[in-house]
C-alpha cells in the first residue's frame, strides 16, 4: 500500500513586466485617455511602476502547493482561475466621458511553471519573471491570453 506524502506550500515572489508600451500609451483609444495597465488583485487593482521608458511591472506572490499526488496549484492574492487554469490579469483602463472604465484584460497564464523553476527561485533567492508584450495585433492594447516573452523565467533580483 502507498502512503501519500503530505502536501506542501511555499509563499514566493513573481515579477511581472508588460512591454513594448508605445509611447502614447494608446491614448485616444476608443475616446479614452489616461490609460493604464493594473495588476487585478482579489482587494481591486495595483498600479505598477516603470520598468524602463516602455515597460510597466508588478511584484506579488504566489502560494505554491504541491498536492500529495505531487501536482502543483497556485493561490495568492492575484491568482484566480480554477485549479490546474490558474492566471493573473492585468487589466486596461482609461478614462471616458469623466469616468474610469476598463475595457480590456490580458491574462498571464501560471501553468507552464515548473516545479524546477520554483526550487530554483527558493534556492537562489530569486524571483519568478513572466514578461508579456503591451500591444495586440489590432495595434491597441493586448488583451485574452497572452504568450510569455520566453516562458517562465528566474531572475536573480527585481532589477
Amino acid at each position: 500500500m502507498r502512503v501519500a506524502s503530505k502536501p506542501s506550500q511555499r509563499t514566493l515572489p513573481i515579477l511581472l513586466v508588460c512591454e513594448g508600451l508605445p509611447p502614447d500609451r494608446f491614448e485616444g483609444c476608443d475616446g479614452r485617455t489616461d490609460i493604464r495597465a493594473d495588476l487585478q488583485t482579489k482587494d481591486g487593482h495595483k498600479a505598477g511602476s516603470s520598468a524602463g521608458k516602455n515597460s510597466v511591472k508588478w511584484t506579488t506572490e504566489i502560494i505554491a502547493k504541491t498536492g500529495a499526488d505531487g501536482s502543483l496549484d497556485f493561490a495568492g492574492p492575484a491568482v484566480h482561475g480554477k485549479r490546474g487554469e490558474r492566471f493573473f490579469y492585468l487589466g486596461w483602463s482609461g478614462d471616458k466621458n469623466g469616468r474610469r472604465e476598463m475595457f480590456r484584460r490580458i491574462k498571464i497564464h501560471l501553468r507552464d511553471v515548473t516545479p524546477a523553476q520554483l526550487a530554483r527561485v527558493v534556492t537562489t533567492g530569486g524571483v519568478l519573471l513572466a514578461r508579456v508584450r503591451a500591444v495586440a495585433k489590432d495595434g491597441g492594447p493586448a488583451c485574452a491570453s497572452v504568450p510569455i516573452l520566453d516562458g517562465w523565467n528566474v531572475q536573480q533580483s527585481e532589477e
